[in-house]
């Protein structure tokens, strides 16, 4: 059963951290309260105006609370949300990737203690969420999901990724593309199934460093048709243009999903 609602409190916070600058706001308010004057000499690239924007963003999402002396407004961080994405995103993961990503930074200065290098980029989170309308009733487009997979996900390199897609329709069946000689990449796996509304996956979409990534697709009756989002949240090591390349991705394949389902009807 889904235990997100679709007015989920996180939603904000997630929003609020995936903005660099954001972050390094709170990063100033670890060692204690910053006026908002000198938060804006702090990032002195950036007008008044859009520094108050920013704390704006990070007081709707409770993640700092503001206390007026006088003329001043002294920003306080609070940790609360983030604890409560600890709970929701990390703990009930601690036996797998996502307990190892929080013993990182330990296993980390260890190993550099000893000369060797592990890591090139600190962990973090980000969201990507994409949506489409595909004129075709939904239960059409949610069997073509699982039933076609090969027709619409990921355009075929020769050599990497030459093989057909999948997508098992079961509790944790698996999301992923033939490889040459036999093999395959799993990019994830399902963990819950509405049929005909909702699914989500977790995996990593074999990205080479430490992340662990939560996909919900949805698929929902809307005017001319079926929408289909995707809500893909990450958290770990990545570059910076990985969300950027996970949303172009996902884009090309509901754009392709939806010229499949459009043009070649079930």
């Amino acid at each position: 059963m889904d235990a997100a609602t679709d007015t989920n409190p996180l939603d904000a916070v997630w929003k609020a951290l995936a903005d660099p600058t954001r972050r390094a706001m709170l990063d100033e308010l670890r060692d204690g309260p910053r006026t908002t004057g000198a938060l804006a000499d702090r990032f002195g690239d950036m007008t008044r105006f859009g520094v108050m924007k920013h704390l704006g963003v990070l007081e709707a999402a409770g993640l700092i609370t503001v206390e007026r002396r006088g003329r001043e407004r002294w920003n306080h961080l609070n940790a609360v949300p983030l604890r409560r994405i600890y709970e929701r995103w990390v703990s009930q993961y601690e036996d797998n990737l996502a307990g190892s990503l929080l013993r990182l930074k330990q296993t980390v200065e260890r190993k550099e203690r000893m000369g060797i290098k592990l890591l090139d980029q600190p962990a973090r989170v980000a969201q990507v969420k994409c949506e489409i309308v595909i004129d075709a009733a939904r239960e059409a487009v949610y069997r073509a999901w699982f039933d076609r997979t090969a027709d619409w996900f990921y355009e075929k390199e020769p050599g990497l990724h030459d093989g057909a897609s999948h997508c098992e329709e079961k509790m944790g069946g698996k999301f992923y593309m033939d490889t040459p000689g036999g093999g395959f990449n799993v990019l994830g796996e399902l963990t819950m199934i509405k049929p005909g509304m909702k699914i989500r996956m977790r995996g990593d979409c074999t990205q080479p460093d430490a992340v662990v990534i939560n996909m919900t697709i949805a698929f929902e009756d809307a005017p001319g048709g079926t929408r289909v989002t995707v809500d893909h949240r990450m958290a770990g090591e990545f570059s910076d243009a990985a969300p950027g390349e996970f949303e172009e991705g996902w884009m090309d394949g509901l754009t392709k999903l939806k010229a499949l389902v459009e043009s070649h009807p079930a």
